[in-house]
C-alpha cells in the first residue's frame, strides 16, 4: 500500500467522529469538509481503516485539511505552519538553543522564544502541546473505532494498524515527556472526549510513571514484532519495528533525566538490535563494514531522500505544486528546513545568497546560527572554509556572512547576525554527495522533501554514548563514531570521551530536533555552557533551574485541573 495514495483523497478520519475545543482534553474540532461518518465504515472496513490510518500520518505531516495557508487547521486559533508536528518539535528543541533562532519580529513565534524566555501562556507552547495531544487522540481513536470487521484479513489489518498507532503514540509521548515532564497519560482506554489524567501531582513521580507506561507499551510492540514479524519492513512512510525500537533508544538514552534512573544497557541493547538489522549496504567504511548509512551525507536531506534507507522514521512531504493530486501543502518538514534559512540577498548587500543555489522557489530569511554552535566544527582562521563535509551548504564568511550575533532584531539583519547552517536542499544528491541537476525537480514552492526524524547515524551515536556510560562495548563506541566521522571526511578519533561524543552528536545531528535534549542530558542546558543571547543576554547567561522543562500551557492546566510544572 502507498501512504500518499490516501493523504488527500481520504482525509476523512477522526475529526469527523467527535467535536470539542482541542485545548487540553481529548477532543478535536470537526474541521474536515468531507461528510463521512462511522456509519459508512462497515460497508468497506479495509478501505476505511486505510483511510483513517492515513489521516493519522497526514496530521503528522501537515496541519489540517484543504489547501489554504492554514490548511483548515485542526488546531483552533493556531498558525498552521508553526503548529505542525515537525515544526512544533523543532521550535522546542532548536530555536532557544545555540543551533538556531527565529529572527522575525511580530511573527507567530514570539521574539522572546529564541532567548529561552517562554511563559505558560506562550502560543508556541500551546500549539506544540495541542498538536501532539491531538495526534495521540487520533492514534487512540483508531484503536477505539468499530470498523465493522467481518473477516480474519480485516482483523489482521486492524491489529497491524493498531500496532502502528501505538508506535506513533510512543513517539509523540517521547517529545511530550521530554518537553513538558508530567504530562497526562492517554492510552486507548481513555475515551475520546475524556480528560486524560496526570498520573501523579508530584512532578518527578508523574513523569516517571508516564515514562514507564509508554516504554512498557513499546517494549510489548517490539516483542510482538520480533516473535511474529522479525523481518518487518513497512511500506514507505509507515512505521514498524525499527521505529519502535529506535524511539526506545531515545527514551533509554534520556532515562536518567526523565526518571532519575539510568538505563544505559537497555539503550545499548536496543541500539545494537536496530544496527544489526539496518547496517546493510550504503556507506562502506575503511574497515570494509557496510554501515547502512547513506553514501552521501546530504542524500538524507535532499529532494531524493525518499530513496534514503538511512532514514528510519520520516515525516512524509509531497510538493502540492509538483504533484497537485497527491501533494501536501505544509510550511514544515524538509521544505521548512531549507526555506527558513535562505533567501535572495539584495544586489548591494555585503553578502551573497540566492534561492536558486538551493533549487527553491522561496526563501524566508528567518533563521541564523549562533557563533558557539558554529565553532563546534573545524574551520580555517577566517571561518571561510571547513574540512567537514557536513557544512557543504552553509553560508559562511566566504559568502560575506557575519559569524557573530550582534542582535536578533528582525529580518533586516539577516546576513549580518550569524551563519546559515543550511542542511536541506531541493537538489537530487548522488552517492558522491554531488548535485545532479538533470534529476532534480523545478525550483518550486512549497518543496516536497521528507523530514528525517530519526536516522541510523543517531542510533550509532546513541549506542556509543550508552557504551561510554558503562552500558556496552567501548571499542564499538569508537568504531561507530568513526563511521560517522569518516563519511564526513574528518579524521578518525584514536580514543573517544563523552565531551567529544557530545560535540560529534552536534555536528552530525544539528537541527534534527535533538539539541536541547542533548544539552540537558549532559548538564549543559541550564549552566556550564552559554551561547549568544541565551536568556536575552548578548554573550549568554544561565537559565533558571526550572527551565529543564517547559510550562504546561496555562489554559490546559486551568481547564483540566492539572498540576503545573515546578517554577511556573
Amino acid at each position: 500500500m502507498k501512504l500518499t495514495k490516501y493523504f488527500i483523497s481520504a482525509g476523512i478520519a477522526a475529526a469527523s467522529l467527535m467535536a470539542g475545543s482541542c485545548t487540553g482534553d481529548l477532543d478535536l474540532l470537526p474541521t474536515n469538509p468531507n461528510d463521512i461518518t462511522p456509519g459508512t465504515f462497515p460497508s468497506d472496513p479495509t478501505l476505511y481503516m486505510e483511510k483513517v490510518m492515513a489521516d493519522v500520518y497526514m496530521q503528522m505531516s501537515t496541519y489540517g485539511y484543504g489547501t489554504s495557508d492554514d490548511g483548515n487547521n485542526i488546531l483552533e486559533s493556531m498558525d498552521g505552519g508553526m503548529s505542525t508536528f515537525q515544526r512544533s518539535v523543532f521550535n522546542l528543541q532548536e530555536i532557544p538553543s545555540d543551533e538556531a533562532n527565529w529572527i522575525p519580529t511580530g511573527d507567530a513565534i514570539d521574539e522572546n522564544f529564541q532567548y529561552g524566555i517562554i511563559p505558560s501562556n506562550n502560543t508556541v507552547i500551546m500549539g506544540a502541546y495541542s498538536r501532539m495531544m491531538v495526534l495521540v487522540t487520533l492514534c487512540n481513536q483508531f484503536m477505539q473505532t468499530d470498523f465493522g470487521i467481518k473477516t480474519d484479513e480485516e482483523r489482521k489489518l486492524f491489529e497491524d494498524f493498531s500496532r502502528q498507532a501505538r508506535v506513533l503514540r510512543g513517539c509523540l509521548y517521547f517529545y511530550l515527556i521530554d518537553a513538558f515532564g508530567n504530562v497526562p497519560w492517554a492510552n486507548e482506554s481513555v475515551m475520546t472526549g475524556s480528560v486524560a489524567p496526570q498520573l501523579s501531582n508530584d512532578f518527578a513521580e508523574g513523569r516517571r510513571m508516564v515514562f514507564e507506561a509508554v516504554t512498557a507499551d513499546l517494549e510489548d510492540v517490539v516483542k510482538w514484532y520480533k516473535e511474529n514479524d522479525p523481518n518487518n519492513n513497512p511500506p514507505y512512510g509507515y512505521v514498524g519495528l525499527d521505529v519502535a525500537e529506535s524511539i526506545l533508544v531515545k527514551y533509554y538514552l534520556n532515562a536518567e533525566v526523565y526518571t532519575g534512573n539510568a538505563r544505559w544497557q537497555d539503550c545499548y541493547t536496543h541500539a545494537e538490535s536496530v544496527i544489526s538489522r539496518r547496517a546493510k549496504g550504503g556507506f562502506v567504511a575503511s574497515d570494509g563494514t557496510a554501515t547502512g548509512l547513506a553514501k552521501g551525507y546530504h542524500q538524507n536531506f535532499s529532494y531524493n531522500n525518499k530513496e534514503c534507507n538511512e532514514i528510519i522514521w520520516r515525516i512524509v512531504q509531497e510538493s502540492v505544486t509538483l504533484n497537485p493530486e497527491g501533494g501536501l501543502k505544509s510550511y514544515a518538514n524538509g521544505g521548512f528546513m531549507c526555506n527558513a534559512w535562505i533567501g535572495d540577498a539584495a544586489p548591494d548587500a555585503s553578502f551573497t545568497c540566492t534561492q536558486a543555489e538551493y533549487n527553491s522557489g522561496n526563501g524566508w530569511k528567518c533563521m541564523s546560527a549562533r557563533r558557539q554552535f558554529v565553532e563546534t566544527f573545524d574551520w580555517n582562521a577566517d571561518y571561510t572554509e571547513s574540512p567537514d563535509l557536513r557544512t557543504k551548504w552553509w553560508k559562511t564568511a566566504a559568502d560575506g556572512f557575519n559569524i557573530n550575533n550582534p542582535s536578533f532584531n528582525g529580518q533586516s539583519e539577516w546576513g549580518n547576525n550569524g551563519f546559515l547552517a543550511v542542511k536541506y536542499t531541493n537538489w537530487y544528491i548522488n552517492d558522491n554527495n554531488e548535485v545532479v541537476e538533470g534529476l532534480s525537480p523545478a525550483a518550486v514552492d512549497p518543496l516536497g522533501i521528507d523530514y528525517a526524524m530519526i536516522r541510523l547515524a543517531e542510533i550509532y551515536l546513541s549506542a556509543a554514548e550508552a557504551a561510554l556510560n558503562g552500558g556496552g562495548d567501548v571499542a564499538k563506541a569508537l568504531k561507530y563514531v568513526n563511521y560517522i566521522r569518516e563519511r564526513a571526511k574528518m579524521d578518525p578519533y584514536t580514543t573517544i570521551n563523552l565531551t567529544e561524543l557530545r560535540d560529534e552528536r552536534c555536528r552530525e545531528l544539528y537541527t534534527e530536533c535533538t539539541r536541547r535534549t542533548d544539552l540537558i542530558r549532559y548538564g549543559k542546558w541550564i549552566s556550564g555552557y552559554t551561547w549568544n543571547w541565551k536568556y536575552k543576554v548578548a554573550e549568554g547567561t544561565d537559565f533558571p533551574a526550572n527551565f529543564n522543562v517547559y510550562a504546561l500551557p496555562n489554559v490546559v492546566v486551568e481547564r483540566n485541573g492539572y498540576t503545573q510544572n515546578p517554577g511556573y
